[in-house]
């Protein structure tokens, strides 16, 4: 995507404009970046390793969950479209944008299901990345207690497997999860 010349064209424009939240100033802008850190106009896994160390996310299981969510073909690069729509999702997406976001880093092995499996390898790197579980109304969890909790409220059918419609039902009626993503937006 971009030209030689290192700009957008009038169509990619559009089209980033329509895909996602930024306005043409923001994609101009983002897209200078971009090119200027990723001149090849992708980004392989190692560099953005690199950039995710650099914003202070040191572990390594978060960066390759991220990378592969931003990674939506699956071509093991991520180019300024699936640079700008993630980004896009996480910072200004609608909540069911950012709970799908949310949904598509636990689902590791990408299969629609997140297991306690699953949860358990994100909760112990957040928990390296950030310490103590907090919510938002102050109340600690012990990861192990989280998991639990997060299943009981979320695994309507108690098959130990939460789907992404079982999901976006247990997260709208959290009041905690509510906070968090409306906190993403400030």
């Amino acid at each position: 995507m971009g030209n030689q010349l290192g700009t957008l064209k009038k169509e990619e424009l559009e089209l980033l404009q329509n895909s996602s939240y930024f306005d043409s100033r923001e994609l101009r802008t983002l897209y200078k970046q971009f090119r200027k850190d990723s001149p090849s106009g992708t980004v392989n896994k190692q560099e953005f390793k690199e950039i995710m160390t650099q914003m202070g996310v040191g572990d390594q299981f978060l960066q390759d969950l991220l990378f592969n969510v931003f990674d939506k073909n699956k071509d093991s690069t991520i180019n300024f479209q699936e640079f700008v729509c993630g980004l896009s999702s996480i910072t200004r997406g609608t909540p069911e944008e950012k709970i799908e976001f949310a949904f598509s880093l636990y689902d590791i092995d990408g299969n629609g299901f997140i297991t306690r499996s699953e949860m358990e390898s994100i909760l112990e790197s957040m928990y390296k990345l950030v310490g103590t579980f907090v919510t938002c109304s102050g109340k600690k969890f012990d990861p192990h207690d989280l998991i639990e909790e997060f299943f009981d409220s979320m695994d309507d059918d108690g098959d130990g497997f939460i789907s992404l419609e079982e999901y976006k039902r247990g997260t709208l009626k959290n009041p905690d999860i509510i906070q968090g993503l409306k906190l993403l937006n400030q």
